[in-house]
């Protein structure tokens, strides 16, 4: 069974770097993830550059599957990440090129419920293998905690700007609330999700995504001259990151990073 979890796991993410790369080309639908992104742009749309992040997480998740399926080739230590995690990254891999393919299909709707679903999937990866909750080897860490880490961090923000752009679409007038009030109270809520996240679960990384994405959303704002909105997106990324370096400090004895220095220092 875990032979077959590592080579589906394999072919799974594959499938899905590939399906991506040709939502980038206009051979599906005859258009762009970006193109429509723009179409459906919504205050809290960060800025194009913000997108560059998953291939840091592509590249993790790359590192996830050569590590994972070294038993495949040589013999290491057993561990049960791959039978805990099951059916679950194949299964996120299916909603990540399902959402493509309904956001390019012009499904916006359909697109908002498939994005929670591939959060629900990530979620459950980190969720039953306990990640961040206790003290393991750096390698550990980097090649089977952070890949989903960071992933579930950014599908986090992208699921907010998914029902953003959604409501856009639908031309949702907010209940005569303006769209400003409606994007604080957004930045809001995502600002409390990666706070909850950082101190209850030690995930700081994934505060340290929603960070990122906030910076893009003000950068964006900042280009259209809503600066209520750069100021709130702004200030609500440095509360990320100071509430991630206290947090680091605070467990600087079981910090991945201060684990790094010493691995490479001995």
């Amino acid at each position: 069974m875990k032979k077959l979890l590592q080579i589906s796991n394999a072919i799974a993410l594959i499938l899905t770097i590939f399906i991506n790369y040709l939502s980038n080309t206009g051979l599906i639908n005859n258009t762009t993830i970006g193109k429509i992104s723009g179409e459906l742009n919504s205050l809290f749309t960060p800025s194009g550059y913000a997108f560059s992040i998953w291939g840091f997480i592509y590249l993790f998740l790359l590192a996830f599957i050569v590590y994972q399926g070294r038993s495949l080739f040589v013999k290491v230590r057993e561990d049960d990440f791959v039978l805990k995690t099951g059916w679950w990254f194949v299964i996120s891999c299916v909603f990540n090129c399902a959402w493509i393919f309904a956001w390019l299909y012009g499904y916006t709707g359909l697109s908002c419920i498939i994005i929670f679903l591939q959060l629900f999937s990530l979620l459950k990866i980190v969720m039953i293998n306990s990640m961040e909750l206790n003290d393991e080897p750096i390698s550990v860490i980097a090649f089977l905690w952070w890949p989903f880490v960071l992933y579930s961090g950014w599908v986090t923000v992208a699921s907010i700007a998914c029902v953003s752009s959604y409501l856009t679409k639908v031309g949702w007038d907010g209940f005569g609330i303006s769209e400003v009030t409606w994007t604080i109270f957004m930045i809001t809520i995502a600002t409390i999700i990666n706070l909850i996240v950082t101190w209850t679960r030690n995930m700081r990384e994934f505060a340290l995504v929603g960070a990122w994405a906030l910076i893009a959303i003000a950068h964006a704002n900042n280009e259209s001259n809503n600066v209520i909105l750069v100021y709130v997106a702004g200030i609500a990324a440095g509360v990320l990151i100071v509430s991630s370096l206290v947090h680091g400090f605070i467990n600087r004895k079981t910090n991945p990073m201060i684990k790094c220095l010493e691995y490479f220092r001995n």
